[in-house]
């Protein structure tokens, strides 16, 4: 009697950021990672700034965020707020409700949200460039990124303005852990305006849990996203906070979670952004005028054809 001695299929269970990564068709996978590297060589990690906090020459900082709708994932609404500083009133706001056609996947963020955020830092350029903001606050990490160019850097360096990452979440960096950060934050932080800096293995400092407030016992997590030294970029979230999130940020989160909300209700169909944008062509208008209609109250509806 013959014994089967062939050796024992590996059966390896696929885990979900390799489902994800492994779902992206391969040529759009190397397309992202060959743009990705190329504007992580473009992005600069120190203050490069026509303003200061000490001599009251910051007046306009933004926030910028993407909500999502809970029936549809693939419809957000996305949001630019710009305040004036120091006092963090709202001097202009624009928002569109988009359709995310590009798939999420881990790293690369970016080329799902940045076309969307782009085009109303572009818009805003065109129409109100007196606006314009100094420094952009980003709902999302900077250089704390396992490819260490997130959603905060990416878009700092196709708009060319400085950028902060205020994170709410922590991904696995440099064995730097969710536990590990947990960790670090109950020991540091004991009263708003405290923070302790995230130094991987490596070394390297990622960035920085901030306990904003007082009351606030979850931390921003704040790093570089652009233009603008983490040094500079802790002082002035401090500088912006009244709750837990930044001003600027918890502006854009708010208004758009009500703003995708109503979508729904109003029956409003997102507007898709197709191509990918790249450092050279980003300023290009992909605006469709004869597809488009503004309504009264500022809602953009797509027609379908």
């Amino acid at each position: 009697m013959e014994t089967n001695h062939s050796p024992k299929k590996n059966h390896h269970t696929q885990t979900k950021f390799e489902k994800l990564r492994s779902a992206l068709d391969q040529e759009v996978y190397k397309k992202w990672e060959e743009e990705q590297i190329f504007l992580r060589t473009k992005l600069i990690e120190q203050d490069d700034l026509s303003w200061n906090l000490k001599d009251r020459t910051l007046k306009y900082v933004a926030g910028v965020d993407l909500s999502f709708s809970k029936t549809d994932k693939e419809l957000a609404c996305s949001y630019l707020a710009v305040l004036s500083y120091p006092d963090l009133k709202v001097v202009y706001k624009d928002h569109e409700i988009v359709k995310l056609d590009a798939p999420y996947i881990p790293g690369f963020l970016a080329f799902r949200e940045v076309p969307h955020l782009i085009k109303l830092i572009d818009r805003l350029r065109n129409t109100k460039p007196e606006f314009l903001p100094q420094v952009i606050l980003v709902d999302g990490n900077g250089i704390f990124h396992q490819n260490g160019f997130g959603l905060a850097s990416h878009l700092g360096v196709l708009a060319n303005i400085p950028t902060i990452g205020c994170g709410k979440t922590v991904f696995f960096v440099d064995g730097l852990s969710s536990d590990k950060v947990h960790q670090l934050c109950g020991q540091n932080l004991h009263k708003g305006g405290d923070s302790v800096n995230l130094v991987g293995k490596s070394g390297r400092i990622w960035g920085a849990a901030l306990r904003s407030t007082d009351s606030s016992t979850d931390p921003v997590i704040v790093s570089v996203g652009h233009r603008i030294s983490l040094d500079t970029a802790l002082e002035l979230v401090k500088l912006c906070c009244k709750f837990r999130v930044p001003e600027p940020v918890r502006v854009a989160d708010i208004e758009s979670r009500v703003l995708v909300k109503d979508s729904i209700k109003k029956g409003i169909v997102g507007k898709a952004s197709n191509k990918m944008i790249f450092e050279k062509d980003h300023h290009e208008n992909d605006h469709d005028e004869q597809n488009k209609h503004i309504d009264s109250d500022g809602w953009t509806t797509v027609q379908k054809k």
